[in-house]
């Protein structure tokens, strides 16, 4: 990873992929320690949004989030669709057209975005920090209906879905980080 740029007192220099991984990590740790739920989902719609465009800037292939790629959504229907997948974002963002508006909010949706986030940093750094790991391990350990295995591996997820509830969040990143963060220090060069 670059190292930051020395410039004058208290400033520092940052590409657009530091401030995603910066705003996503926090946003995962957040999300694992039960922190407020819309400053959550904030940061981690925040980091995706960066990535979505950076991605875009190198003509990527399609994220989660590319409602219009994904092809599966009728093409009359994508407008409510994508208001819908938005909704909390924009909620937490903008009065300006409903200033006393009220918002249903499900926190665990926050999740999918933080994945979509988490799948497009690795792929546009090449890196996997420890905290990411952690966070792609977690979800597949709670979706696993959600992902193909050719190797056995729902068994040991479906195990650990035993052992880490939903309630178990904190527990889970308790137990796996400092594995990840020893994993990756033995790694990392010298």
């Amino acid at each position: 990873m670059k190292a930051m740029t020395e410039i004058p007192q208290n400033r520092i220099s940052l590409s657009k992929l530091e401030v995603a991984r910066r705003q996503l990590e926090t946003a995962i740790t957040m999300y694992f320690k039960r922190c407020d739920p819309v400053s959550t989902h904030t940061l981690a719609t925040a980091a995706l949004e960066v990535l979505h465009d950076i991605n875009k800037s190198r003509n990527g292939p399609p994220m989660l989030s590319d409602l219009e790629a994904s092809g599966v959504i009728r093409p009359d229907k994508l407008e409510i669709v994508r208001k819908a997948f938005r909704a909390p974002q924009n909620f937490f963002k903008h009065a300006n057209t409903d200033p006393k508006g009220i918002l249903d909010f499900n926190p665990e949706a926050t999740a999918g975005f933080i994945l979509d986030a988490v799948e497009k940093y690795r792929e546009l750094t090449g890196e996997n920090p420890p905290i990411l790991r952690v966070f792609s391990l977690w979800f597949r350990v709670q979706w696993t209906e959600v992902f193909h295995f050719s190797n056995g591996e729902e068994c040991g997820l479906a195990m650990a879905r035993s052992l880490y509830t939903l309630d178990a969040k904190a527990k889970f990143f308790a137990d796996f980080l400092p594995r990840y963060v020893a994993e990756a220090s033995k790694i990392a060069p010298k």
